[in-house]
This record gives structure tokens, C-alpha cells and sequence, in this order.
């Protein structure tokens, strides 16, 4: 451990690691560059935004056995969002990354340089790469840059440093290739993990994270939209990409305040049968809706809604209300491994490839912890199993996968404390089914068989003499055939 006073402003500055190549002053934001037992003071580093995470330094877990702190962040945003690096150091010496991005976790430490890595241009989503006897998927692609740091970090960074780097995925395995200091890109190698399975200790508690979240110093978010000052439903830093239900505004408050990002046409309001704000108790846990959309298939123009729910203790969690039901939905650490061309399997379930087809955003409002305009596709692949629908969804950037299972439209009613949803499905489901109608022209094909039949059996008899009157009967069989087809009995064509 090595402590200094801050050139700048006196306070002391600890070096925790001895591979830690700078440190930020919590009270001035210097950022100090460490050479050999002396720093010096390389300016002023940008303030890292405070968020939902739970994480901070000084917190500690266990990974593979062996004990942690954290000791340093990057903050490093991209063109839809931003995530945490933390800088984490062990009891014995060694170091790692913790990566938290929107509730999902993982660790992983450096193996060396990547000799036999693609380059960065030809990486894409579902590619692989193999290392240590082990296929691994890309399933993010990113080019981010540094907004803030804070505590000791192994790199000099600061304020615009840019990170080009490639995520891959085996089941719960992770790897990074992280190429922002050149062509052969660094290996970092490790799995997905929660935080349960870190054993954390010295969390930021629920409170803390609704004090801090979103602030900056001098700083102040609004919550009005920038375009036409409607209300926007926002918890700040929990989910920074705002879209005005009012005009449609695209706004970014990631940064402490609010920017246009994408002004768009005044659009009215969509009717949804679940509200911004609204408050639901599900399994246990508190959420707050905080935003929704609209989305259809570009095919067969199927629609339904998605509505985006978070809890300061659970995370995020997605409710679908579509034509044939309810499906509470949530993103899956682990991915699932391929079994064939048409089956996955996640844990110990097995699922079978149903259906394909690209998905288009039509109407989005409220906060998001990513990036949603209208007019947003992604490429849907679903796999059904006894567990429910597993779902991969694929940009050019990621592939992300989510499994959904079926609720009933009395369970949302109960969590959300809104009985007259659960009445309405029962009434619905009491309604006879509407009675069948048949088009005119359906039955031009069987009339004229009838007819074929009845002259071809009829007119021999008729002809050899043999059949007193039967023509008579034929002429008025055809007639009882023929005239309702001509009449109003089968309603307006139209």
C-alpha cells in the first residue's frame, strides 16, 4: 500500500495495488499518474455519474475462492447506454475486472495478449472465437468512450479515452477481447456471476442508491421534457434514456441533465391497459413501471406491448401483453448452448426452435436503460420448451437472450393491485364465440358439384322416357340450390 498527498489539494491518496498506474482524488477528481514512488498531477478527471448499482469501492466479495475489494471504476459510455468497470483487487495480490452493466455481472482477469484474435472490423454478433479448448459466441461489440473515473486504476484513462472491445459468451463463461490499445487486442477470461454468488459485502443499500443516483456535483436533472415540457416518469440513473409519451422526444439524461437526442413528430397518446408508474408487488419484490412500447412484426403486423419494470432490490423485470396472453419476462445471465440447428438447451431444459421474425418498435415512452426510437428492429428467434419461451434478440452490435413464461391476467391484476384486469379476461373468456360465416363464393365450388351430380344421375333416366317428371324435379333442385346463393341470406359482400 502506498499513500501520497494529493498535489493538488492536500488530501491523502492511497495506492492499494502495485500495479495501479493512476488514482483519482475523491475530493479534487485529480487525476494522479503514478511513476515509480511519485506521482504527478495529470489534471482533472470527470466525475463518474451515480447510478442503481449497488456496487462501490471499498466493496468486497469472493471469486474462485479468493477474497476482493474494489478499489477503482471506469464509467465508459456508448451510442445507446453506458456501463461500470470495476477495478478489483485481491488478498493476494492479483487483480481483476468486475463488469456491471444494467444488473448483469461478471469478473474477469487478464491472460495475456490475444495473438490469434480476429480483428476488431470482422467481429460479429454470433461469431466465434475458441480458446482454451472452448467455443466461445460474440455477443456484444462495442466502440465506448470514458466519462468518468474514480479510486486506482491499472491504465491511464481520463475523459474521452475510448474502449474498443468484444464480448463472448460460452453458457456461463465470459471473455473479453479488449482491443482500445491496439490491433492485438488484451484477453480477459472469466464467467457471469450475481452478486449473491460474490458474497458482497458493504453494498450501497436501497436508500443510499435513491439519494445519490443521478446526481453530479452542480448538477441537476429535470424531469420535463426538453421539446414540449411534458412530464416524463423518471428515476434517475436507473434508466437514462428518456422518451417523452407526449411529443415522442428522445432525450438522454445519462449525463446528470437532459438532451435532445432525437426530435421527432407529435404523436397522440397510445392507450395501454398498464400506465407509467404504476406500482406492482411481484414475487416478493417492489417495481415501478418506468417505461413501455409498442412493437410489431414486419410480416404479418402482429402487435403487442412490452412494459419495463424495476425494483431497487430485484432489478429489471419485462411484462408482454400480446393477443394470446401475459408473459413476465426476464433477461438470462447464462446463455444457452446450441444442441442442433434447432434446439438450445439452458441449465438442464431443453428448447426447440419455433419461430423467426423481425421485430419493429412503433411507439415507446417513459425511461429506458437503453436507447429506444421508433423504428428500432431486431432479428427474434423463439425456442419453446417446458420451462417456457426462450428468446434470443440480435442487432448488428449483440445478441441478447430472455426467457418469458405465461401469466394470467388474474396474477397481473393482483400484483398491481387492478382486479378490473383479471375481471375482463373472465368476461372475455365468457363471451361465446362468434358463429361462422361462409363468403358466397366459398360455396360456388360445392353448388356447382351438386349440380354436375344431379344431372348426370338424372338426365339418362329422363331422356329414355323412364322418368316421368323427373326433369321437373331436377329443374326445381337446382332452383332450391341456386336461388339462396343470389339472395341476402349470406349478408353484403362488402
Amino acid at each position: 500500500m502506498f499513500k501520497l498527498a494529493c498535489p493538488s489539494c492536500g488530501a491523502e491518496v492511497t495506492f492499494r495495488s502495485p500495479t495501479s498506474a493512476m488514482a483519482v482524488c475523491e475530493y479534487c477528481r485529480s487525476t494522479l499518474l503514478r511513476d515509480g514512488e511519485a506521482v504527478r498531477d495529470a489534471g482533472k478527471m470527470s466525475a463518474t455519474l451515480e447510478d442503481y448499482s449497488p456496487i462501490r469501492i471499498t466493496t468486497s466479495g469472493i471469486y474462485a475462492g479468493r477474497r476482493f475489494g474494489v478499489v477503482g471504476r471506469i464509467q465508459l459510455r456508448y451510442d445507446a447506454g453506458f456501463w461500470n468497470e470495476w477495478y478489483i483487487l485481491f488478498d493476494d495480490g492479483g487483480t481483476g475486472w468486475l463488469s456491471d452493466a444494467s444488473g448483469q455481472y461478471a469478473v474477469t482477469l487478464d491472460t495475456g495478449l490475444a495473438t490469434d484474435a480476429p480483428p476488431f472490423g470482422q467481429i460479429v454478433p454470433g461469431g466465434l472465437y475458441r480458446w482454451d479448448e472452448v467455443s466461445y459466441a460474440a455477443s456484444d461489440i462495442r466502440t465506448a468512450r470514458c466519462t468518468g473515473g474514480e479510486g486506482e486504476l491499472p491504465i491511464r484513462v481520463g475523459a474521452g479515452w475510448e474502449a474498443k472491445v468484444a464480448d463472448y459468451r460460452q453458457a456461463h463463461r465470459f471473455l473479453t477481447l479488449d482491443y482500445s490499445e491496439g490491433d492485438t487486442p488484451r484477453r480477459y477470461a472469466g464467467k457471469a456471476v450475481t452478486l449473491a454468488d460474490l458474497k458482497c459485502q458493504l453494498l450501497r443499500s436501497p436508500t443510499e442508491i435513491a439519494a445519490s443516483a443521478g446526481k453530479l456535483p452542480g448538477k441537476a436533472a429535470s424531469l420535463e421534457c426538453p421539446a414540449c415540457g411534458a412530464s416524463i416518469s423518471w428515476r434517475p440513473a436507473v434508466a437514462a434514456h428518456l422518451n417523452c409519451p407526449a411529443c415522442g422526444t428522445v432525450s438522454d439524461a445519462s449525463t446528470g441533465t437532459v438532451e435532445v437526442m432525437q426530435a421527432v413528430r407529435r404523436e397522440a397518446l397510445v392507450h395501454t391497459t398498464l400506465a407509467l408508474g404504476d406500482a406492482a408487488t411481484i414475487d416478493g419484490a417492489r417495481y415501478a413501471l418506468i417505461g413501455l412500447m409498442r412493437r410489431r412484426t414486419t410480416g404479418s403486423g402482429e402487435i403487442w406491448t412490452e412494459y419495463l419494470l424495476f425494483s431497487e432490490t430485484a432489478g429489471f423485470l419485462w411484462l408482454v401483453e400480446s393477443a394470446s396472453g401475459w408473459d413476465k419476462v426476464k433477461v438470462v445471465d447464462v446463455f444457452p448452448e446450441s444442441v442442433s440447428a434447432s434446439a438450445v438447451r439452458l441449465a438442464d431444459a431443453a428448447y426447440t426452435r419455433m419461430d423467426s421474425y423481425t421485430a419493429e418498435v412503433t411507439y415507446a415512452a417513459g425511461a429506458f436503460n437503453w436507447q429506444v426510437k421508433v423504428g428500432d428492429r431486431v432479428s427474434v428467434t423463439e425456442y419453446v420448451g417446458s420451462r417456457g419461451t426462450l428468446t434470443s434478440e440480435r442487432t448488428p452490435a449483440e445478441i441478447s437472450w430472455s426467457l418469458a413464461q405465461r401469466v394470467t391476467a388474474a396474477s397481473i391484476g393482483a400484483w398491481f393491485g387492478k382486479p378490473a384486469l383479471a375481471s375482463a379476461a373472465i368476461a372475455a373468456a365468457a363471451q361465446p364465440a362468434p358463429a361462422a360465416t361462409i363468403s358466397r363464393e366459398a360455396l360456388y365450388g360445392p353448388a356447382f358439384i351438386a349440380s354436375a351430380v344431379l344431372l348426370l344421375l338424372n338426365l339418362p333416366i329422363a331422356m329414355f322416357g323412364r322418368g316421368s317428371g323427373v326433369m321437373g324435379l331436377v329443374v326445381l333442385a337446382l332452383v332450391l340450390l341456386w336461388v339462396p346463393l343470389f339472395s341476402d341470406e349470406f349478408g353484403d359482400d362488402s
